[in-house]
């Protein structure tokens, strides 16, 4: 019998992840998939769960949950070379949504991924690698440093909101709060420096529940795309910002777009996210990895 493994963060979505889990590993046994559910309690738990797990070799590890989670099980799937596949249950689910897999569908995906996981009829997608300091930290999304790291720190703390809600609201609080900051960024050997709202560096097109702040990031291209925002009044951040949810932000005057295989980040004072999580100050590089992850997929 074919086998699974779905990772779930209980608390994503609201505390709604652990009941999507639970009927969603109810699900593939009784589609004839032998899973197993792991509900790890803390962020360390998880990370070690996602080691045991990948450590087994199931045919195919499964994150249920947000971005975050998503993030955390790729650490594992990619370090091992193991199938990874998604069951969106978070806020905004965005890694989910630029692979095709829609929360909205949940039961036709389910019956779907059955069958991809019987067959091992994987695809194969980019990765982004990203060294800072010593570490080594995959990403599958977004990486972003400037204005939305800023809001994403502060969504964090709105717990009463959720998904798009939330990063709005987050917004309109940092708009009187931020500070801007200063970049060296070199894309493919090309340097350039300036002072900046925003840079997002996109495998994916989108982040903060729809958002897509790298509109035309495709995940099988071997390139990252690398959106530049310039620094503006708060008027005029306000009347960009509906544009994002589009995509038509990049025809803007203060929007900046390249395309590039290496990127290096360097800013003081600025903070770096990846997939929605912390990965801390610049300087970081970040480099693209055709093909890396073995992926389960509409």
């Amino acid at each position: 019998m074919s086998s699974a493994v779905i990772i779930a963060n209980p608390k994503a979505g609201g505390g709604k992840a652990r009941g999507i889990a639970e009927s969603s590993a109810r699900t593939l046994n009784d589609l004839g998939i032998d899973t197993r559910l792991v509900l790890p309690a803390t962020l360390e738990a998880m990370r070690t769960e996602v080691t045991e797990a990948c450590e087994r070799r199931s045919a195919a590890v499964i994150a249920c949950g947000g971005d975050g989670t998503v993030h955390q099980v790729l650490q594992g799937a990619a370090e091992y070379g193991l199938t990874m596949s998604v069951i969106p249950a978070g806020t905004g689910n965005d890694i989910a949504r630029s692979l095709g897999i829609k929360a909205k569908e949940r039961s036709v995906w389910l019956r779907h991924l059955a069958n991809l996981v019987r067959s091992g009829a994987e695809s194969r997608v980019d990765l982004s690698l990203i060294t800072h300091s010593d570490r080594r930290i995959w990403s599958l999304g977004v990486i972003s440093a400037g204005f939305d790291s800023a809001v994403n720190e502060r969504a964090d703390r709105l717990t009463r909101l959720s998904g798009t809600p939330r990063y709005v609201a987050a917004l309109l609080a940092e708009l009187s709060a931020f500070r801007m900051h200063d970049y060296d960024v070199t894309i493919d050997g090309e340097e350039m420096s300036g002072r900046a709202l925003l840079i997002a560096v996109g495998n994916g097109e989108s982040y903060g529940g729809g958002m897509r702040i790298c509109p035309s990031a495709d995940m099988s291209d071997g390139l990252l795309d690398v959106t530049w925002i310039d620094t503006a009044p708060r008027r005029t951040v306000l009347r960009v910002f509906p544009r994002i949810f589009t995509g038509r932000h990049v025809d803007h005057p203060l929007v900046h777009t390249f395309r590039g295989r290496e990127i290096a980040i360097s800013s003081k004072g600025s903070v770096l996210y990846a997939d929605g999580e912390r990965i801390g100050e610049p300087p970081v590089r970040i480099h693209v990895v055709p093909g890396a992850l073995s992926v389960l997929r509409p």
